[in-house]
């Protein structure tokens, strides 16, 4: 899971709203969906299991489709918003 961390704006339903990356605002133009992900923990160094609670599995992954702002004309562009539960922060990664 790697890719540029933004912040992301949430409905009172949870989904992506607003994206905001390098100082600009992306609005959410059409209903993003949501898949889940699994962590390769044996891949993953910082993955620890305790004994009172383990670093979650699965992680969510958004697929929005943005434009700049509220302008109309703006393109669409497609992202995947991951999700990092560790930290809370999510990231993006480009759809091409």
């Amino acid at each position: 899971m790697s890719g540029e961390i933004v912040e992301v704006l949430f409905t009172a339903a949870g989904a992506p709203w607003k994206v905001k990356r390098h100082g600009r605002v992306w609005q959410v133009a059409v209903q993003p969906t949501c898949h889940f992900e699994r962590v390769s923990w044996w891949e993953d160094l910082t993955f620890k299991v305790r004994k009172d609670a383990a670093d979650r599995i699965d992680y969510a992954v958004w697929r929005v489709q943005v434009r700049l702002g509220s302008n109309p004309r703006s393109d669409l562009v497609t992202w995947d918003l991951v999700e990092h539960p560790r930290d809370d922060s999510w990231s993006v990664r480009e759809v091409v």
